[in-house]
């Protein structure tokens, strides 16, 4: 209510309040009291409700277009997507056992398959396919690994290690993939695949696995010295064990000088110890002369159980 309605109200009552003062006490009322109009108003506010929607920003992305915008052809980041190698990396890892340090930006140890290539796929217009032949060559491009047949190609081609030279992959050697196609008309196409060559090789079964290093990346040249390379390549290998849980691990070095043989087993065995948290004397070791499979260390780990 507002100080002016307030105001007039209270005259009224001062008026009505002097009129009954004349009257004495006890006698009649005989005198009638005109009334006073009253004027009252009232303010207030008024809140109504607004619609808000989202606006939809008129703007298309034209990819074709944005591909053709002139870019460093260094960074063709639209055109070519980025590889990401080592998938299984991440996902054979079902648990994580104690505290394992997870490095995923190093290689892991190579195992089979080592070569992979995925035929192309037919012309239907083309003269029928009369056979293939899948090979894997040497540096010497000697093939040492064939594979043939007279039906349709299959989905893709796999190389498992099998060697007719080494008997199986060895370490720092390159090793290419080859497919040649045959059609009805005896005309031979020849489908060039990867190129691999492997620091390292891992096979054998889910209960006992050998694992064989280049020495030449484990070491320093003619030292006894563990190379930065080498010391990726030990981290990977502690990562592996740790997850298979280690119970024994033998380690053999196979080199040409005896004497810096020995020294190289007794500085790799303390290193594993270490990075293990081993009781010193844990690893077993032992070194020979290099033979067929060339200067290398070769790791036994057996799962299962405790030490």
């Amino acid at each position: 209510m507002s100080r002016r309605v307030l105001f007039i109200l209270g005259l009224s009552l001062a008026a009505c309040t002097a009129g009954w003062a004349d009257v004495p006490t006890g006698a009649s009322v005989a005198k009638s009291v005109t009334p006073v109009d009253l004027e009252i108003q009232i303010k207030g506010q008024f809140k109504g409700r607004l619609l808000v929607k989202k606006i939809l920003a008129p703007v298309s992305m034209n990819l074709e277009k944005l591909q053709d915008f002139p870019e460093d052809p260094s960074q063709k980041i639209l055109l070519d997507p980025l590889p990401i190698s080592q998938s299984a990396e991440f996902n054979a890892r079902g648990e994580i056992k104690g505290h394992a340090p997870f490095v995923p930006w190093i290689p892991a140890i190579p195992e089979p398959p080592f070569l992979r290539l995925v035929p192309p796929k037919q012309d239907p217009k083309a003269p029928p396919l009369q056979s293939w032949m899948f090979e894997v060559l040497n540096p010497q491009g000697e093939t040492i690994f064939r594979q043939r047949g007279t039906n349709g190609l299959p989905d893709e081609f796999i190389w498992e290690g099998k060697d007719s030279e080494k008997g199986f992959a060895v370490v720092d050697r390159l090793y290419s993939a080859q497919l040649t196609l045959l059609d009805a008309d005896q005309k031979a196409t020849v489908i060039t695949g990867n190129s691999i060559v492997l620091p390292a090789v891992l096979y054998g079964s889910s209960e006992s696995q050998t694992v064989e290093f280049s020495l030449s990346r484990l070491f320093v040249k003619d030292k006894a010295d563990i190379s930065p390379e080498g010391v990726l390549l030990m981290a990977k290998f502690c990562e592996r064990i740790r997850e298979l849980g280690l119970t024994k691990t033998h380690l053999r070095i196979a080199g040409e000088d005896a004497a810096l043989s020995a020294q190289r087993e007794a500085a790799l065995a303390e290193a594993l110890e270490k990075a293990l948290v081993l009781v010193p004397g844990s690893v077993e070791h032992d070194h020979m002369a290099s033979g067929t499979r060339g200067e290398i260390a070769i790791f036994w780990i057996k799962t299962g159980g405790s030490r």
